[in-house]
């Protein structure tokens, strides 16, 4: 009976609370669909009124009465969601929610304003949509040369000439070290892990102050932090290579990520020549913690060439080996200071190249570098200093018997010492309650190898106005200088020859931005490049004519390909895309001329491309797919092709090669469940067959160059790439 009284007396004691404090709570945790990456900023609404944002860890509390109550989830990128819970008095509900992405979200972005880190014309591309465009491999490197003003001479290669200027002389910046290179050999993509790159600005001309030592365009990329919300793995894997990623949240707000890239491409090389092997890789490691953030990476490229030789009856295959490879270790600390952000970095760096015969070069180096960027109502200040100490030598990586001798690397060979070093500073003005900007900055930077050194410097000037809500202007002048520079890029080749002086070029661009309905930007671009003493003629695949001969203080390899020579470029850059719905993509045309004052008089540049137009789109399906589409046109580069008898009288590039036109096409499927994702793909690039063209050859019939039976040099090809990645 007591144990009954008892009973009843707590029955009635939880009633009376019930009664006295009805409420409830919603306690819960906002996800995206098919990941475990939490959402901060989210809206949670209720029928009963109170709401809540989540925070960075997409947790949200809500105060509420109990009984059933209609929860709504809403985020720009995201499907709402709808959900009822039943709560109880007294009592906390703890709920999850995930949420869809949305499929009309904004893709592509173009901007001249914002918060950009440096001045002048861009074109800013962020996040996914860097990794799934048609045509690029899931490389985000690869999408720069499907804008305005950038050629592909030599298509399958990412070989790009930026408004007529040398592929030697762009820049490649990463998370602000200069690398010196982004891409590995044909089909390999980028030496980062695409999922890595978290923004990728390209500057085409007429940038600041901040970017020196270049005469020609700027690729600047961001890669990400690890996610700050436990552990993520991201596996891939594609026809001819595999890549991993990997992240974590450690104690004491530490993160990491290890990432990684192996590629086999050879068996699908050897349907073209079966006597090529190539084989790539490259690892990323990054490590954040507050303001410090620690990096190592780099990339390795081998390829094999298999020639036959007969000794005593016996044929053997003789391989020869072309390799290149580099490796950077970055310290940086980032932090601010009331309206001053600082940024600190010291990098350290090993570059090689062997060439075939196994004759090569190796370059060790330290860099440094500071920035400051302060910040008041009207006014912004930007300024800072870099630069770096390398140590060159030539040495032969492979057999030590190799024919090859480190002298006929000429001025690359033996012990040097290189030093580059430069500050800049600009201002930023704002005026007409910010509907007109100027930015005017100078820059000096120095070099010194051996017994020379060379001092630059370059004034620039930026200018941006708001015309109207939807129209805007910018536009930019100011010189550039380079110390002497391959026509290509490659690890370990650099800060030689400056007894030629320094390249210069002075850019100048103006355009027009019109945000349209619908989600459209319009833009037109004009520019003009004049370019003094710049190194651009490239390697020959025919007998070389009409150009200058080789610096009379060079040797060897660099005086087989090194020219100085003055020359132009101009013209205009049209882009009309659409960036969000679920149609998505962009036309963009060049016209523009490169030409060069050749020792037979000013002829087209050997990388003159007139025309050139891509189309891309991309259309949201039903059942997750994503159906996209790219269409390349360029118009035909020049070409020489030699007069009878021996060719000593041709005009250089007298004709042109023949049109080129390159159409690809990917499909992308992928299945969400409820904490990881399965993504299938098929992409096929040059669905259309169509012949890279090198140049031009002349055959030999009865030990005589039949110059007056010119030959296309090159092949036709076609590229598949099946994949699937998973990520959780």
């Amino acid at each position: 009976m007591r144990a009954s009284r008892l009973t009843l007396l707590c029955t009635l004691l939880q009633a009376a609370a019930v009664y006295a404090d009805p409420s409830a709570k919603l306690i819960g945790r906002v996800f995206e669909r098919g990941t475990i990456n939490a959402l901060p900023g989210v809206r949670v609404s209720t029928s009963q009124g109170p709401s809540a944002v989540t925070d960075e860890q997409g947790r949200f509390e809500v105060a509420l009465e109990a009984g059933a109550v209609e929860v709504v989830l809403v985020d720009e990128d995201h499907e709402p969601l709808r959900s009822t819970e039943q709560l109880k008095a007294g009592q906390g509900l703890r709920v999850e929610y995930r949420l869809l992405p949305r499929a009309n979200q904004k893709r592509y972005q173009s901007t001249v304003r914002g918060e950009a880190r440096h001045e002048g014309e861009r074109f800013t591309l962020k996040d996914e949509e860097l990794h799934q465009l048609p045509g690029g491999l899931g490389d985000p490197f690869r999408v720069i040369g499907m804008l305005p003003g950038v050629a592909t001479p030599l298509p399958l290669l990412p070989l790009y000439v930026i408004r007529g200027a040398s592929p030697g002389s762009n820049g490649f910046f990463l998370d602000g070290m200069r690398v010196p290179q982004l891409f590995h050999f044909l089909v390999g993509g980028g030496v980062v892990h695409g999922r890595l790159v978290e923004r990728l600005d390209f500057y085409p001309g007429a940038y600041d102050v901040s970017f020196g030592r270049y005469v020609g365009g700027i690729i600047d990329a961001e890669t990400r932090p690890a996610r700050n919300d436990g552990y993520h793995v991201d596996l891939e894997l594609r026809l001819y290579d595999v890549s991993l990623l990997a992240e974590a949240k450690l104690p004491s707000s530490v993160r990491v990520e290890v990432s990684g890239h192996y590629g086999y491409p050879s068996f699908i090389i050897h349907a073209i020549d079966d006597r090529v092997s190539l084989e790539y890789g490259d690892y990323q490691l990054r490590l954040d913690w507050r303001g410090l953030t620690v990096e190592a990476l780099g990339s390795y490229d081998s390829l094999t060439l298999n020639s036959q030789s007969i000794n005593l009856g016996i044929i053997r295959n003789v391989p020869d080996n072309f390799r290149l490879e580099f490796h950077r270790v970055q310290v940086r600390e980032r932090d601010r200071i009331g309206r001053h952000e600082l940024e600190a970095a010291v990098v350290g760096g090993i570059d090689e190249m062997s060439t075939f015969g196994g004759t090569g070069v190796r370059k060790l180096s330290l860099g440094w570098r500071f920035n400051l960027r302060s910040k008041w109502k009207w006014f912004r200040l930007f300024a800072g200093t870099d630069g770096e100490i390398s140590r060159f030598t030539a040495e032969n990586f492979g057999d030590s018997t190799s024919p090859a001798a480190p002298d006929q690397f000429g001025d690359l060979a033996g012990d040097r010492n290189g030093v580059v070093a430069g500050a800049f500073v600009e201002g930023t003005v704002d005026l007409f309650h910010k509907r007109l900007s100027i930015t005017a900055g100078v820059r000096v930077d120095t070099y010194h190898a051996g017994p020379v050194t060379l001092l630059g410097v370059d004034p620039r000037l930026q200018a941006r106005a708001k015309l109207l809500p939807w129209l805007s202007m910018n536009g930019g002048i100011g010189l550039y200088q380079q110390p002497p520079s391959f026509p290509v890029a490659l690890p370990g080749i650099d800060t030689f020859a400056l007894q030629l002086g320094l390249q210069r070029a002075i850019q100048g661009a103006v355009g027009v931005e019109a945000q349209l309905p619908k989600d459209v930007t319009f833009s037109l671009t004009g520019f003009y490049q004049k370019f003094y003493n710049i190194n651009d003629v490239v390697i020959d695949f025919g007998p070389a004519v009409c150009t200058s001969p080789p610096p009379e203080s060079l040797t060897g390899l660099p005086a087989t390909i090194t020219r100085q020579i003055d020359g132009q470029s101009y013209g205009m850059e049209l882009l009309l895309r659409r960036h969000a719905g679920i149609f998505t993509g962009w036309i963009a045309y060049t016209l523009s001329r490169s030409e060069r004052s050749y020792t037979c008089g000013l002829r087209p540049a050997d990388f003159d491309q007139a025309h050139l137009l891509n189309v891309v789109a991309q259309i949201r399906l039903p059942w997750k797919l994503l159906l996209g589409g790219h269409l390349a046109y360029s118009s035909g580069r020049p070409a020489t092709i030699l007069e009878p008898p021996d060719g000593r009288s041709t005009v250089r590039n007298n004709t042109r090669l023949p049109d080129y036109v390159q159409l690809d096409l990917r499909l992308d499927r992928e299945w969400l469940f409820r904490k990881w994702a399965v993504a299938a793909f098929i992409e096929i690039l040059n669905l259309t067959y169509s012949q890279s063209v090198f140049g031009l050859q002349y055959p030999m019939i009865d030990n005589v160059t039949r110059y007056d039976m010119p030959q296309l040099n090159g092949f036709r090809w076609i590229l598949p790439s099946i994949g699937v990645r998973g990520r959780f």
